[in-house]
């Protein structure tokens, strides 16, 4: 199922790249861009490829973080299940631990009675 996924996206990404690609291609007039101490001349082409750029280097980062997230998160609750797995052990050894000794203490009581 995951392989399935995955080739759909590859799929969708070389979709979404020709579709990137034609339009910069056929955007090839300059424009001009402002910034906020000067002015410069640019092919359209290379601003709609820069756009697509750092739109991909921002997700690649965000990705990046909620990935490292995830993996802490994922290291948490492993030592909290083995935590919890530890107190589950140790509440059915006393539990066994007491039924023996109220086992060991009912034969003492009817052994006396007899």
């Amino acid at each position: 199922m995951k392989e399935n996924k995955v080739q759909w996206q590859v799929i969708a990404g070389i979709i979404l790249a020709l579709i990137i690609a034609i339009f910069a291609v056929i955007n090839v007039d300059p424009v001009e861009v402002n910034f906020l101490f000067a002015q410069a001349e640019w092919p359209l082409i290379l601003i709609i490829l820069g756009s697509v750029l750092c739109g991909c280097l921002i997700i690649f980062f965000l990705n990046i973080a909620k990935s490292r997230g995830m993996k802490k998160q994922v290291k948490q609750l492993t030592a909290e299940k083995a935590e919890l797995e530890r107190q589950l052990a140790a509440a059915k050894a006393m539990k066994t631990h007491s039924s023996k000794v109220e086992t060991r203490d009912t034969e003492k009581i009817v052994d006396t009675t007899k």
